[in-house]
């Protein structure tokens, strides 16, 4: 076997391969205290949510996932105000979803973090971690795909989206007779603080501004104390709380031509990781918006770049070597 290739290692080859060098083939990583926090963000609320999906408890697994990251030099601050976000996102996910069940649910769930593979041909072998599995009610399988992302995106990415594409593909090929994929976001996005005018009414510049029950409620609480009319106080409540802003979901099937035009792109992908092995040379893609925003190599990568060399210096600075307990930043499942 010539490559094993996961959907985050093609998708770092496909944006640039010099990322995919330094995660995949040098197996570097952030310092857990330089990881970015939507990175972490999105690995403990996955996790509560996984937890939750199969009725455990999630509760003690965020404080788990909360001292591992203070064991491992990330800020306090830092780390109790995330652990405190995550707490709200999935308190309030929860809630919110258990009052609307649409169709085709209800859901069943069938299996989460369930690994699938494909292997097309004796040289490659593509891999994927489905979320979730879940069943509707008529009993079709769907792939669940969570996004917790500050703005969720529009359906032209949906119906395109190349890592869920391998997933569907993998699965299928594992004998999972899968429907489509459900997109199930959790914007991260805070809510609105509101505020309140001595005379017991929002300011006008509030009262067309969304947010979440839990920071309403307070800002009703005050409201009533300013002695502010019941129907004033249900306009207003009606107006700006809007808990479907930040949980969606999004079915959406795949056709097979969307899967052959990305089975296409991943063979493209490979020919240049294996072309970049050959030469020994793994081509940088600089831009810099993308670099500076997203990449958490960019520091590192600029410095090389700049010296013409590999730099151990720099790497033992902005790098550590990828470990399973790094990978996991302190979810019980990996330990």
């Amino acid at each position: 076997m010539d490559l094993k290739l996961s959907t985050t290692a093609f998708s770092d080859a496909a944006r640039c391969l010099k990322r995919y060098e330094y995660r995949w083939v040098d197996q570097l990583v952030p310092k857990p205290r330089d990881v970015r926090p939507a990175l972490r963000r999105g690995v403990w609320i996955h996790r509560c949510l996984q937890l939750a999906d199969k009725g455990e408890v999630w509760q003690t697994e965020l404080q788990a996932m909360m001292n591992w990251a203070l064991e491992h030099d990330v800020p306090e601050a830092e780390t109790l105000e995330l652990a405190r976000e995550c707490y709200e996102l999935v308190v309030d996910y929860l809630a919110y979803w258990q009052g609307h069940e649409e169709s085709p649910g209800p859901w069943i769930t069938e299996a989460t973090e369930l690994p699938v593979q494909w292997q097309p041909n004796g040289r490659l072998v593509l891999t994927s971690t489905l979320d979730c599995l879940k069943r509707d009610k008529t009993g079709r399988l769907w792939i669940w795909e969570r996004k917790t992302t500050q703005d969720i995106p529009d359906s032209d990415w949906r119906t395109v989206d190349p890592q869920t594409m391998l997933q569907y593909i993998e699965a299928r090929a594992c004998g999972y007779d899968v429907a489509g994929i459900v997109f199930d976001y959790i914007s991260t996005r805070p809510g609105a603080r509101l505020r309140v005018t001595k005379n017991g009414s929002l300011y006008s510049g509030d009262e067309n501004r969304s947010t979440r029950m839990r920071y309403w409620a307070p800002v009703e609480q005050e409201l009533r104390a300013k002695h502010a009319g019941e129907e004033y106080i249900h306009e207003m409540r009606s107006r700006v709380v809007s808990e479907g802003q930040w949980f969606q979901r999004y079915y959406t099937f795949r056709p097979d031509d969307n899967a052959r035009l990305t089975l296409t792109d991943v063979a493209e992908t490979v020919k240049q990781i294996k072309a970049a092995e050959t030469k020994g040379y793994y081509a940088r893609a600089i831009n810099l918006l993308d670099c500076r925003l997203f990449c958490p190599y960019s520091k590192l990568c600029m410095h090389e770049y700049q010296m013409g060399r590999k730099s151990d210096v720099y790497r033992e600075e902005f790098m550590t070597p990828s470990t399973d307990d790094l990978f996991a930043m302190g979810r019980s499942d990996y330990q």
